[in-house]
Order: structure tokens, then C-alpha cells, then sequence
């Protein structure tokens, strides 16, 4: 696997239940591993000791929104220092399924400031250069949950999802960190084809970004492939 970016690249893809981030996520990082690319995926909450005792909660009965943003917040932090830190001072892509937006979203439902949330978790984990926010209305989440044969958990009411997604809204609006808001009602192939084309973009800026040289220029269009040499091209016009 090679590296083709300096400090690495970081990705969240975040949205509400039932948006379809796993799926995407995953799509993301098998493009990087056709590819030969070095690629984290990773998910939060974690199957650490904190994330788990999230995901426990969610089951037998919510945390207050205080000890639930101090519980993400911890595992997060722990997440970070173990694993992202680590891939991304190899140059890796990393592709989190979920990031502090939706700590933002969930714990801001609850009656939180989403900005605070946000200002608390940039003060202790790095912003993502991409969020890619997959964005679908409530009930086609809760729709995609059932459909699956999952009954919806606390964290999956209509009424919060609402809430939870006009806060990821306007974090896009705000631009509380360079997003793109993805339309994800489409067909799987259809929000894949979008969120690739973003994705590419993100690391083609980070790419001009670095001034490479024209050989290293035409290294990464070889690596990454010609779909993604015709976006290079056009952004280095």
C-alpha cells in the first residue's frame, strides 16, 4: 500500500440512522484498496471501553446528554490517539463511519449547543479535511433500519431524527468544516457515484495543496486511476 499524501487525509461520512454511511464508507475504502492506497476505515462509537458502554446504553437506556457527550468525547479521544493519530502520520486515507458532527447532531438534539460540542471536540481531536454528509429524510432512515430487520434503538426516534438532521444541515450551511451535503435518497449507485466524485475532489485540493512536482503529479494519476487523473486535471488548470 502507498501513501500519496503528506500527513494523511481524514474523511468523516456522517448523516442520521438509516443514511447509508457504513455502505459508503466501505465503498470508499475499497476504492482506495483497488488502488493500492494506504486506508483506515474505522467507525465511532468504538468497540472501546467507552464506546462500547455508549452502544450498551443505547439498548437499556440513554445516558443523560451531558454523560453521553463526555462518554463520545473520551472515546473519541481514545480512538484518535490509538488509531488515527497513527495512520494519518503514515500519510493514510482514513474514512470514519461517524465523527463529532454527530455528536453534535444527537447530543445537540437533546438540548446541547452543537457549536460548543463541536468547539469541545476541535480543541482535542483534528478537523476532518471532508465531511460527507449522506442526507435523507427520517422516515426513509427508519424505513432502511426496519428493512434491514433492526427495530430502531433510543437513538433512533423520529422526532430526535428531525432535530438531528437540521443540525447537520446546518453544519454544512455554516461551514463548520469543509462538506458536502450528498442527497443519499438516490439509488446506492447513484450516492456512491456522488460521494466518490467529492471525495476525489477533497484529495485533489490537498494534492494542489502540496505543490508536487509534475512526475509526482502524474504518480498519483497513475496510482489513483484515470477517473481521478480527469478531476486532477481540471483542478491543475
Amino acid at each position: 500500500m502507498k501513501s500519496i499524501l503528506k500527513g494523511g487525509f481524514l474523511v468523516a461520512i456522517e448523516g442520521i440512522d438509516g443514511a447509508g454511511k457504513t455502505t459508503i464508507a466501505a465503498l470508499l475504502a475499497q476504492y482506495c484498496g483497488e488502488r493500492g492506497i494506504l486506508c483506515m476505515l474505522s467507525k465511532e462509537p468504538t468497540g472501546l471501553s467507552f464506546g462500547q458502554q455508549m452502544r450498551e446504553s443505547a439498548k437499556s437506556g440513554r445516558l443523560s446528554a451531558e454523560e453521553e457527550l463526555d462518554f463520545f468525547l473520551k472515546d473519541r479521544i481514545e480512538h484518535y490517539r490509538r488509531a488515527v493519530k497513527p495512520a494519518l502520520d503514515q500519510g493514510a486515507v482514513v474514512i470514519l463511519d461517524r465523527y463529532y458532527w454527530s455528536t453534535a447532531a444527537y447530543q445537540g438534539a437533546r438540548g446541547l449547543s452543537p457549536d460548543e460540542i463541536c468547539d469541545l471536540n476541535e480543541a482535542e481531536v483534528p478537523k476532518p479535511d471532508l465531511v460527507l454528509l449522506l442526507d435523507v429524510a427520517p422516515e426513509i432512515g427508519l424505513s432502511r433500519i426496519r428493512s434491514r430487520g433492526d427495530t430502531p434503538n433510543d437513538f433512533e426516534k423520529r422526532e430526535a431524527l428531525e432535530i438531528s438532521r437540521k443540525i447537520f444541515l446546518y453544519l454544512v450551511e455554516t461551514k463548520r468544516n469543509p462538506s458536502v451535503r450528498v442527497e443519499a435518497t438516490r439509488s446506492l449507485r447513484e450516492s456512491h457515484y456522488l460521494a466518490l466524485s467529492e471525495f476525489q475532489r477533497g484529495i485533489v485540493e490537498r494534492i494542489a495543496s502540496q505543490s508536487l512536482s509534475p512526475e509526482g503529479i502524474i504518480a498519483v494519476m497513475e496510482l489513483m486511476g484515470s477517473e481521478f487523473g480527469d478531476v486532477l486535471r481540471k483542478s491543475l488548470k
